[in-house]
């Protein structure tokens, strides 16, 4: 809000430009529309267009349309200008192996091993 008054001041002080005046014939509709505007709604500045009815999210073709055109640029660029091939890897190139494992014997499901009893013996 300062900086209005003062594009304000600016321009009704002796020996203003033509562009401070402009600037301040603005400042004074924006100050104008924020007073005209009822509390809770956007307001509408002076020189901007207005919202359209359904201002929302764009549907969801309007984004895959959005997209699509993207691109397509993009595909037409790389189809005229092609990535320029890389160069050879410099330096030692060392083969990467997976660890080995050790081995662990697996039982048979057909024949589980239960751990043997102990037997033992009461004396009447």
């Amino acid at each position: 809000m300062d900086q209005l008054i003062d594009t304000i001041r600016a321009a009704i002080a002796s020996g203003a430009t033509n562009d401070q005046k402009a600037a301040g014939v603005l400042a004074c509709r924006t100050i104008v529309a924020a007073l005209d505007t009822e509390p809770g709604k956007p307001i509408a500045l002076p020189g901007t267009p207005s919202a359209s009815p359904p201002a929302g999210r764009p549907s969801l073709d309007q984004v895959l349309d959005m997209m699509i055109a993207k691109l397509t640029v993009v595909a037409n660029e790389h189809d005229t200008n092609p990535a320029p091939a890389l160069p050879p890897p410099n330096g030692l190139r060392v083969p990467v192996m997976r660890a080995a494992l050790p081995r662990v014997a697996q039982r048979s499901a057909s024949r589980p091993e239960a751990a043997p009893m102990a037997r033992t013996t009461r004396k009447p």
